[in-house]
């Protein structure tokens, strides 16, 4: 499939696809409209035949004295929290290699400066996974997961909290909540 050329195109294909996105858009689930931003970005595309939504991400696990860096939770900007259990993971943009990803996220999500964070680019590795998006309801996603270790100089070493380093005005996330485990 070619990705839709409009939001009304989108949405056109979700409703001939059976997607029920009425209910996209409140609470924790995102909207057709962040969908549509993730596939102009080139952050995800879709599929037909099954219905699919198509993202690469990268995760990157955080260790330290024996425990691992784990989001826990995310304050949304419309308020909602939405609880979360995953090491520090970002969409990967079009071009970017899994370790250009990982900074970017860990700069975005913890506040860290690349001179503070140390990547085992012998780490990496690779899986596939279709699963039930939770932010798209009804729409089935495969993720392409890159997972590497990196070491983050600076972080507390207790339950902490940051905010979405974006400089976009439609950013979906506000806070997100740290635990070591």
């Amino acid at each position: 499939m070619r990705d839709p050329r409009s939001l009304a195109e989108l949405q056109e294909w979700l409703r001939s696809k059976g997607i029920p996105y009425d209910s996209w858009g409140i609470g924790a689930v995102k909207s057709v409209r962040n969908l549509w931003d993730e596939i102009t970005s080139g952050e995800a595309t879709l599929s037909d035949d099954p219905p699919l939504r198509r993202v690469s991400v990268v995760s990157v696990r955080v260790v330290a004295d024996g425990r691992q860096l784990t989001e826990v939770g995310q304050l949304m900007a419309n308020g909602a929290v939405r609880k979360r259990n995953s090491p520090p993971t970002e969409k990967m943009k079009p071009g970017e290699t899994p370790i250009t990803a990982a900074l970017r996220c860990l700069a975005e999500e913890l506040g860290v400066r690349d001179t503070d964070v140390t990547i085992d680019p012998q780490s990496l590795s690779v899986t596939v996974e279709q699963d039930a998006s939770p932010s798209y309801p009804g729409l089935t996603s495969e993720y392409r997961l890159h997972t590497v270790d990196a070491q983050v100089v600076g972080l507390p070493g207790t339950s902490f909290t940051t905010d979405e380093a974006s400089d976009d005005a439609d950013a979906v996330i506000s806070t997100h909540y740290w635990e070591w485990r």
